[in-house]
């Protein structure tokens, strides 16, 4: 809601993207509720049946132009624009006429691609929207359910990620994992095969499948390549490069890039892809507990995600750093472990910090802070996952 305020009215089309079923229709609703009476509302769900017939851009300019009122302010939402080949035409259409105030949201993030961006002359202003982040979860839970305790929650949400609708309903781990996987599925058969005209699906869900099991480590499409000819599988590298872009499109997968920490330059030493919500993962190869600092890097990841920070993986001194987070003159590092499980385990977390010769934020993160929690004397702050992810901001701990 605060990120679209400011841009009312102001002649651009405003573009809601983000995976499906992430609440970018109940934000547009929500937003519509607040407007002043009287206000003329034209909404379309190119996803409702009742619509299909609008799924040319000269129908969908003639419904809307049949319904814009002369003597009222004219809103205009549009859900799910990408299914209207040519969509574009009818928005820069309404743009140029200053007929209405114009709303999109698609799931697919090539809406926003330098060709729609030539489509629509620059006259737009994007808002990307994430599934719920844990304190909004514990909200969802206090609204809908009741108070809990919040470590309980946060297991949850370790395990069943943060997807709206599961929330609002409570529902249980498996039924939980099962609806993300029909998610998936439907954004792999939307916005992937039919979009891109991909045949090999299952090539596709293999190299999901393979990311799903290395989150949290550096990857390449090489390195998928390399994995899948050893398992039998037969692909091509361009195949792999292509399949992985689609992927990021669909808002499935983010890929983190790797910086340099003191140049502030993007290094091609590797980068990490992270899920846009945790339970894809587990939707795909199932919870793993082995995997629990993958699992507190993607979590981390997607929270500065969504709090608008630019986030990628750090490289100090040849060292790893798992986040590198910016937010305009912002910065914070984190490194995140599960637990102190030796000494070599905290020299190694605290070095990679300790290099780094600046006075911006540092955290080490732990599942389990213990008798760890605190500063140390180079002012690196530790403090346990969901003392983090509740934090307002990254200055120091509440």
């Amino acid at each position: 809601m605060n990120a679209l305020k400011p841009f009312r009215g102001n002649g651009n089309a405003k573009v809601i993207t983000g995976i499906r079923r992430c609440g970018k229709s109940s934000l547009l609703g929500t937003f519509a509720d607040s407007l002043p009476a009287g206000t003329n509302v034209i909404r379309i769900n190119m996803e409702f049946s009742e619509n299909i017939e609008l799924r040319t851009w000269q129908k969908l300019l003639e419904h809307i132009t049949a319904r814009l009122d002369d003597y009222r302010e004219n809103l205009l939402i549009i859900d799910e624009v990408q299914d209207v080949p040519g969509w574009e035409i009818a928005v820069r259409d309404l743009i140029a006429k200053s007929s209405c105030d114009i709303y999109i949201t698609g799931s697919n993030s090539n809406l926003l691609s330098s060709e729609y961006s030539t489509y629509l002359g620059g006259r737009y202003d994007s808002v990307h929207v994430m599934p719920l982040s844990f304190s909004e979860c514990v909200e969802f839970h206090e609204k809908y359910h009741g108070t809990a305790n919040r470590d309980d929650i946060l297991q949850r949400f370790i395990r069943v990620g943060g997807f709206p609708i599961l929330w609002r309903y409570n529902q249980d781990e498996t039924s939980s994992l099962r609806t993300v996987r029909t998610l998936v599925d439907s954004s792999v058969n939307n916005d992937i095969t039919a979009r891109y005209g991909v045949r090999n699906v299952d090539l596709l869900m293999r190299i999901l499948k393979t990311l799903a099991s290395t989150v949290g480590s550096y990857v390449s499409a090489v390195n998928i390549y390399n994995t899948l000819k050893s398992n039998g599988t037969s692909v091509s590298k361009d195949a792999v490069y292509e399949y992985l872009g689609y992927l990021e499109a669909a808002n499935i997968i983010i890929k983190a890039e790797t910086t340099d920490v003191r140049g502030r330059e993007i290094l091609r030493t590797g980068h990490k892809y992270y899920f846009t919500d945790l339970a894809i993962k587990h939707s795909l190869i199932g919870y793993r507990p082995e995997d629990t600092p993958g699992h507190m890097e993607n979590i981390i990841f997607t929270e500065l995600k969504g709090r608008g920070y630019d986030v990628h993986v750090g490289r100090a001194e040849g060292k790893e750093v798992d986040i590198v987070a910016d937010k305009g003159n912002e910065r914070i590092y984190v490194q995140a472990c599960m637990t102190f499980g030796s000494e070599e385990t905290i020299k190694r977390e605290f070095s990679s910090l300790e290099s780094i010769d600046d006075n911006h934020p540092k955290f080490i993160v732990l599942m389990d802070v213990g008798p760890y929690r605190g500063i140390s004397a180079k002012g690196i702050i530790c403090c346990g996952l969901r003392e983090f992810l509740e934090m307002r901001t990254y200055g120091g701990l509440l």
